[in-house]
């Protein structure tokens, strides 16, 4: 049994797919995140190091205080199922970027859908909607996590 848990735990270790800094810069560089000048590729790249260590496969759980999840956040934005996409949890929800939550859930460097929902997203409230960047990120220099991503 203990062989049997180790296992699971070594493939899910081994099949996800943690992006570097300068992979999440290059990308949002590379998207319609652009069009979005209030914001630089370092707000994203410190969001996604505080959201989800870079991590394409993180999913974290918002429960209540008895224990019931309320709502799941995904990918490497942390991207809401309460709000932004459906899921089990909230499957009639708003799904404002009307889209299935398990897209943001991928083991490659493709964070497109990521990102075009992430552009929903800061249309419609800015990056505040992400509480770990408003208290890790906003206000405070973040310059180095765009830094040498250039070469």
């Amino acid at each position: 049994m203990k062989t049997l848990i180790f296992l699971s735990i070594l493939l899910t270790v081994s099949s996800a797919k943690i992006l570097s800094r300068c992979d999440v810069v290059r990308a949002v560089q590379n998207s319609v995140l652009t069009a979005f000048p209030k914001y630089s590729a370092a707000d994203w790249a410190c969001l996604a190091h505080y959201a989800s260590r870079y991590n394409t496969l993180a999913e974290y759980s918002v429960r209540n205080n008895e224990g019931i999840v309320q709502s799941r956040d995904y990918g490497i934005f942390q991207i809401s199922s309460q709000w932004w996409c459906a899921d089990a949890a909230f499957p009639d929800g708003p799904n404002a970027c009307k889209t299935n939550c398990e897209v943001f859930l991928k083991d490659s460097m493709d964070i497109q859908p990521d990102i075009n929902c992430a552009a929903v997203i800061v249309n419609q409230q800015g990056m505040e909607a992400w509480p770990s960047w408003v208290e890790n990120c906003k206000g405070r220099y973040i310059g180095y996590y765009s830094f040498f991503c250039d070469w």
